[in-house]
């Protein structure tokens, strides 16, 4: 008989839409945080896969303005990185972005 084994199988999503990001507005330079940009990713992936990423680095700021964008990378517990692209598509208020969210389809 054969044994059963089981294996963490990364989920990639190739687009992701996700909204209601605060941005502080007023601000010198407009931006969403490093921390809000990862817990949106973190949120926004957990969401639509079902399963939260092991760790989601985004080293950089995003600008609050459409068509700014950064990238991140986000980690699976079984230790692949894949590169994720975030963009901000449009605005929705003056504290409120929406972004598409790219991950790549290959590990780095």
């Amino acid at each position: 008989m054969r044994g059963l084994v089981r294996t963490t199988v990364p989920v990639v999503v190739s687009v992701l839409a996700l909204s209601a990001c605060s941005v502080e507005a007023g601000a010198p330079n407009d931006a969403v945080t490093t921390e809000e940009l990862e817990k949106q990713v973190d949120r926004g992936l957990t969401e639509k896969v079902g399963q939260s990423p092991k760790d989601v680095d985004c080293p950089d700021e995003l600008e609050a303005k459409k068509g700014a964008h950064t990238r991140c990378t986000l980690s699976t517990d079984d230790g692949l990185r894949f590169g994720v692209t975030v963009t901000i598509d449009r605005l929705l208020s003056e504290d409120e972005a929406h972004f598409d969210i790219k991950v790549d389809q290959e590990p780095k």
